[in-house]
C-alpha cells in the first residue's frame, strides 16, 4: 500500500521568516497517551513507532490521569481521547476508563484486536454505571484482510474485525479509522465502502474517519522524509484560519508530560510543560507535521 501523502505542494513555497503560531483559544479537548508507545502490532506505517517492545513513553497511571483529569475539570474540557500505542494494554485500562467517565465522555482509539467478548462485557459494565458514554474508534489499514495485514500483521484483521462486532453486540457506536492511500477525491465512495462494511458487522451507527500519513516514526523509513519546503508560513492563513487546528483547543498528555498535539510526542520541541496550564499559550507550527495538518484540513478528533 502506498501511505505518502497526496497533498498539494506548491511549486515554489514562501518562505517568511517569522514561523505562524496557534493561539491557544480554551480547553476544548483532553488527549490522553494511556498506553504509551507499547503495542501488540508493529505497522510499517506507524506515525510514532509503536511495537510490542518500544517503551519509550511509559504508559500512563491512574494516578496521573486522574490528576490530569481534575485540572482539566477546572478548565471545562468537554471531551476527552485515549491512544497509545494499545490502550487495552494498559494493566489499569478499565479504572482509567471509570475515572474519565466522570468527567466527560470518553472516545477510545484502538486496533481493536484484544476487545474479547469478556473484556467487551466488562466495558459495558462500566458504561452502565456512568451516565457519560464511551465511543470507540477502531483503526484497520484496508477493508481487504490480505492487505489490512500487510501492514499490521497476520491476524490483526480477523480480530480486529471481532473486537467490532463485540462492540456492536454491547450497543457501542463503533467508528472506523483508516490512513488514506488513496486519492482524496476518492473519499466518499470509500466512505460508502466502510459503512456497508460497518452494516455487515452489526455496526449502523458507524462512521469512518480518513487520515492523512504524516511522515513521522515508521513512515518515514517505509516511505519518505518530509521535503524542506513542506512547512507551514504565514501565508497559508491568507483565507483559512489558524484556530481551525486542532492544537488551537487541545493538548496531548503523557506520563512524561503534556505535549501541543498527539502526532508530536515524540518531538521534544513539541513538549510544552508539566501540566495543563503550563501549556496554555501559542505554539509555533515548526514542524513539517504541522504542514500536513493544515494541508488536509485534517484534525485526530471524529
Amino acid at each position: 500500500m502506498d501511505f505518502v501523502p497526496r497533498q498539494p505542494i506548491p511549486e515554489q513555497a514562501p518562505v517568511l521568516n517569522r514561523v505562524p503560531e496557534v493561539p491557544f483559544t480554551g480547553l476544548q479537548t483532553l488527549w490522553l497517551q494511556v498506553g504509551g508507545t507499547l503495542c501488540n502490532l508493529a505497522c510499517n506505517h506507524c506515525f510514532i513507532s509503536c511495537h510490542p517492545e518500544n517503551h519509550n513513553i511509559p504508559m500512563m497511571t491512574l494516578a496521573t490521569v486522574r490528576r490530569h483529569l481534575e485540572e482539566a475539570g477546572r478548565h471545562g474540557v468537554q471531551d476527552i481521547y485515549i491512544t497509545g500505542g494499545e490502550v487495552f494494554l494498559n494493566p489499569e485500562i478499565m479504572q482509567i476508563l471509570e475515572a474519565i467517565l466522570e468527567y466527560g465522555p470518553c472516545h477510545v482509539l484502538t486496533n481493536g484486536t484484544t476487545l474479547n467478548a469478556k473484556r467487551v462485557g466488562q466495558l459495558q459494565a462500566i458504561q452502565e454505571r456512568r451516565t457519560h458514554k464511551l465511543h470507540f474508534r477502531v483503526s484497520l489499514d484496508s477493508l481487504d484482510e490480505q492487505e489490512n495485514d500487510s501492514v499490521r500483521g497476520p491476524n490483526a484483521f480477523r480480530q480486529a474485525v471481532e473486537g467490532i462486532r463485540n462492540l456492536s453486540r454491547a450497543g457501542f457506536p463503533t467508528h472506523l479509522t483508516l490512513v488514506r492511500s488513496w486519492d482524496e477525491d476518492e473519499d466518499p465512495a470509500m466512505e460508502q465502502q466502510v459503512m456497508v462494511f460497518l452494516r455487515n458487522l452489526g455496526a449502523p451507527q458507524g462512521r469512518a474517519k480518513f487520515l492523512p500519513g504524516f511522515l513521522l516514526g515508521e513512515l518515514e523509513k517505509t516511505a519518505r522524509q518530509y521535503h524542506e519546503h513542506e512547512r507551514v508560513t504565514e501565508r497559508c492563513f491568507d483565507n483559512w484560519p489558524i484556530t481551525n487546528l486542532q492544537c488551537s483547543s487541545s493538548r496531548m498528555v503523557t506520563e512524561d508530560g503534556v505535549y501541543v498535539c498527539p502526532i508530536l510526542v515524540e518531538e521534544p520541541a513539541a513538549r510544552m510543560g508539566g501540566t495543563l496550564e503550563e501549556t496554555f499559550r501559542p505554539y509555533p507550527l515548526r514542524h513539517a507535521a504541522c504542514y500536513t495538518c493544515r494541508i488536509s484540513g485534517m484534525s485526530c478528533k471524529s
